[in-house]
């Protein structure tokens, strides 16, 4: 079995890093209501077209967002992306530096 690169908890999830995919899973009160029973999901990084970052404020979380072929992308922001299948938000500045870690990742092999 592959090892992973990073492992980022978030708010409403979990991404794992792999030298050729990202793993959101989902688990957690907040990732139940918001996702129900989604389990886990496989996007390859070739398959990736664009991300969106936005760092966690004083009072917001923040969030990456993947983009890739097919998929329905939120616009409006930290609303959105609560409920977005492809979002995993974030809020301990421990956490954020992973997520940004996985972000430079996914940017430099894509």
């Amino acid at each position: 079995m592959e090892e992973a690169i990073i492992t980022a908890n978030g708010v409403n999830g979990q991404l794992i890093l792999y030298p050729n995919r990202v793993e959101i899973k989902r688990k957690g009160a907040l990732s139940f209501i918001t996702h129900g029973m989604d389990g886990a999901k496989i996007i390859f990084i070739k398959s990736i077209s664009g991300l969106q970052y936005k760092e966690s404020g004083k009072v917001t979380s923040g969030y990456l967002q993947i983009i890739f072929q097919g998929s329905q992308e939120s616009k409006n922001g930290l609303f959105d992306a609560t409920k977005d299948e492809n979002t995993v938000m974030f809020a301990k500045p421990e956490e954020e530096e992973k997520f940004a870690q996985i972000r430079d990742y996914i940017i430099s092999n894509i």
